[in-house]
């Protein structure tokens, strides 16, 4: 039996890869929680800084993304750039549930 939703990894991975295509994004920052204890996806190679999970009311995917600034860039600018991108790379894959996504500048580098 398949489900109807990509898994959480797979949302987590096309939304860092949707963020870290932006002018300006340094990198993707775990959170304090994912260093202390190793999160899976950094053991796999995967979307550090970038936290998704499904809500059933309303049926959404919120997604969270950590992020380092390029100094010269307008941290507004960016995370409004990759706000869109996140959105845009995850709402097609997300079957019938629209991704809400929030961004947080952790650094300027």
């Amino acid at each position: 039996m398949t489900t109807a939703h990509p898994t959480r990894t797979y949302l987590e991975r096309l939304a860092a890869a949707a963020a870290l295509g932006v002018p300006g994004v340094a990198y993707l920052r775990p959170g304090l929680a994912d260093l202390l204890r190793g999160s899976p996806a950094q053991r796999q190679g995967g979307s550090g800084g970038v936290r998704a999970r499904a809500t059933d009311d309303p049926p959404a995917w919120r997604i969270e993304v950590h992020l380092a600034v390029v100094r010269g860039h307008r941290a507004l600018d960016v995370t409004r750039a990759v706000r869109a991108a996140v959105e845009a790379a995850t709402t097609r894959a997300a079957t019938g549930r629209p991704a809400v996504v929030s961004v947080t500048v952790t650094g300027v580098v």
